[in-house]
């Protein structure tokens, strides 16, 4: 876990810092531990005595996240830094698209715009600033 983190995780998390939209996509057969590499074990985040070594990708990243933008306001205090983190889920099986934050939301359409790149119409993003709100 630490070493996808260390390898994936920290570089996605810069590059998100420098004002670039960030994805990661687990690929594999069923079974293959994509859920366990970007979450950890199952119930890992009802559970807040799992060690942290247990951790997944996704807790990981959302935690060093808020970690250097709360150092980045402070090293820049004087300058009104205002950053904003969207965040949503998505599966794509069998050439479907779900929407994970509203499953109601199935077999959505992903899209390509001259001004916002890629995207997948009418998926649900919501604001968040604290693992809390992630784990919603």
């Amino acid at each position: 876990q630490l070493d996808i983190f260390e390898h994936v995780g920290v570089p996605l998390v810069e590059n998100c810092l420098a004002g670039f939209n960030s994805s990661v996509f687990a690929y594999g057969q069923t079974g293959s531990g994509k859920t366990y590499t970007m979450w950890g074990p199952a119930n890992s985040l009802a559970e807040e005595n799992v060690a942290k070594e247990q951790q997944g990708l996704t807790p990981r990243v959302f935690e060093r996240l808020f970690a250097r933008i709360k150092e980045e306001q402070t090293k820049h205090s004087d300058q009104q830094l205002n950053y904003q983190c969207n965040c949503s889920f998505l599966e794509i099986y069998n050439e479907q698209v779900t929407d994970l934050l509203d499953p109601s939301q199935r077999n959505l359409q992903i899209r390509e715009d001259v001004k916002s790149g890629v995207y997948v119409e009418n998926l649900t993003e919501n604001q968040v600033s604290t693992m809390e709100d992630v784990t919603q």
